[in-house]
C-alpha cells in the first residue's frame, strides 16, 4: 500500500511539472483585436509609360518622365529604357506617339515588355505667365502603380510644388521660367516617390 501511494505521488508530481512547462493559455490564444499589417504587393520591374498632360508641352512631359525614371532607379528598380517602351507601344497606336497612356491595359504592357508593374503618371502645369517682378510656376504630379497581371492598383501618390522668380527685368523672368519649371518638377517628383516601396535591388 505504501509502495502504491508513493508511486501515485511520483506520478502526480511528474504531471504537475509537465503542466507547468506548457505555455499559458493567454499566450496561445490570439488577440481577436489584433490586426497585423498586410504585406505590401511588391513588383520587381516597372514600366513607366509616357506622362499624360493637357497643360504641358511634349518637352516638359519628357523631362518629367526622365526624372521619374531616375527616381525609380534610385529606389532599386531595374531600368527600362523609355525609348524601348515607346517603340513597343507604337504597335498599339499605329506608329504614332502615345498620348493617352491610361488607356493601355496593364496586361498588354506585360505581354510587350515583360514588366510585372506598370506606372501611369499625369502632369499639370500652371502659372507660366510672367508678371512684373514675379513669375510663379506650379506643377502637380500624380502616379499610379498597377500590377500588370491583374490590373489592380497597388500604390498611388500625388504631389504639388511651386517655384518662383523675382526680377525687375521681364526678359530675365521669362528666361528663368524654364528653370523654375524644372525645379518645381524635381520637388514634386521627390514628394511622389517618397512613399513608393523599394525595388528588388534595395529590399532587405
Amino acid at each position: 500500500m505504501k509502495i502504491l501511494k508513493a508511486a501515485l505521488m511520483v506520478l502526480w508530481a511528474g504531471c504537475f511539472c509537465a503542466c507547468s512547462l506548457l505555455p499559458s493559455p493567454a499566450f496561445l490564444k490570439e488577440d481577436p483585436g489584433a490586426n497585423p499589417e498586410p504585406k505590401p504587393l511588391l513588383v520587381n520591374v516597372i514600366a513607366l509609360l509616357p506622362v499624360e498632360s493637357i497643360t504641358a508641352d511634349t518637352k516638359a512631359t519628357k523631362m518629367l518622365r526622365a526624372k521619374l525614371g531616375d527616381e525609380l532607379r534610385f529606389k532599386g528598380y531595374p531600368p527600362l529604357d523609355a525609348e524601348v517602351i515607346d517603340n513597343k507601344l507604337k504597335s498599339l497606336s499605329g506608329e504614332k506617339e502615345i498620348t493617352n497612356s491610361s488607356a493601355i491595359p496593364p496586361r498588354v504592357v506585360e505581354e510587350l515588355l515583360g514588366a510585372d508593374g506598370v506606372m501611369y503618371c499625369s502632369f499639370q502645369e500652371s502659372g507660366k505667365t510672367s508678371r512684373f517682378f514675379y513669375s510663379p510656376v506650379t506643377v502637380s504630379v500624380r502616379c499610379v502603380l498597377r500590377r500588370a497581371k491583374t490590373g489592380e492598383t497597388i500604390w498611388s501618390a500625388q504631389s504639388r510644388s511651386t517655384s518662383r522668380s523675382f526680377d525687375v527685368r521681364h526678359s530675365k523672368i521669362h528666361m528663368e521660367s524654364r528653370g523654375n519649371l524644372e525645379e518645381a518638377m524635381e520637388e514634386a517628383v521627390a514628394g511622389v516617390m517618397e512613399t513608393l516601396p523599394y525595388g528588388p535591388k534595395l529590399r532587405s
